[in-house]
């Protein structure tokens, strides 16, 4: 997360994909497979395979600055493709492109940042990153999900950590939970329920940021296929600064739902 003398979301601005977001999106967004018995989350991909969703987050932003409060309405719209180039040695060769998509911010509408521009993830089956290049600006380290060496069932829960990152300058606990079977367009799906929390302490002096993120991914076991997420967050940052040997208190608080679907 950049923060220059009057701290903005990357949200606010025409010219950046808002990335803390995608951060988050990220961590629920992989395809898992099903075994006879219980569910085995995993990559079970081939080479050629390809997916495309339409991705949308609708948000508002506030920033206090002593009696001044400066209000943004953004709603993004996006169209991303998944495919996979190969699979060797256990490494899966996924390629994520942005084909197309329009940010509105406050009623001004301007083309999403990076279109046909895409990002190279390698990834074990298990969703544990292993390399990453690309012209997009995701953190692949935030988009990082490890899956457990293990069959689950309905009730069952796992967690993950992510450490801090230029975007999310603090850690990110996320915890998933089978919460039980549903039937989304046509295909059996299991639904996984996610709760994303932050830690109090930043890398930054002077800066405290809350996070706060709840949603349900549904995926089609059958074909290994990640169908919708839905995720609706909230996050407080509170930047401290001394201006003309002033002690002043920059606040920004966002809400924001988002809403990914499987395009047939």
């Amino acid at each position: 997360m950049n923060l220059p003398n009057r701290p903005q979301l990357s949200l606010a601005k025409h010219g950046n994909l808002p990335r803390t977001l995608i951060a988050l999106i990220g961590l629920s967004a992989l395809p898992c497979v099903v075994a006879a018995q219980g569910v085995r989350l995993q990559y079970n991909s081939s080479e050629g395979d390809s997916a495309s969703y339409r991705m949308v987050m609708d948000g508002k932003t506030q920033v206090f600055v002593n009696n001044q409060t400066q209000e943004s309405n953004i709603t993004t719209e996006m169209y991303v493709t998944q495919s996979i180039k190969g699979f060797k040695d256990g490494i899966v060769d996924l390629y994520t492109k942005i084909d197309s998509g329009q940010i509105n911010v406050n009623g001004n509408i301007s083309p999403i940042p990076y279109i046909g521009q895409q990002i190279r993830t390698g990834m074990k089956k298990n969703g544990e990153v292993v390399s990453n290049t690309g012209t997009v600006p995701i953190d692949i380290n935030s988009m990082q999900f490890v899956f457990p060496d293990r069959e689950l069932d309905i009730g069952d829960r796992w967690d993950s950590s992510t450490p801090p990152s230029a975007q999310v300058p603090v850690t990110l606990t996320v915890v998933y939970k089978i919460v039980g079977m549903e039937k989304i367009k046509g295909r059996d799906c299991v639904k996984i329920a996610s709760r994303v929390r932050s830690d109090k302490d930043t890398q930054i002096r002077g800066l405290s940021l809350d996070v706060k993120a709840d949603g349900n991914i549904y995926f089609a076991y059958n074909e290994g296929l990640m169908i919708k997420n839905s995720v609706d967050s909230r996050m407080t940052m509170v930047l401290k600064r001394v201006v003309n040997e002033k002690e002043e208190q920059i606040i920004t608080k966002m809400n924001m739902k988002m809403g990914m679907e499987y395009l047939d």
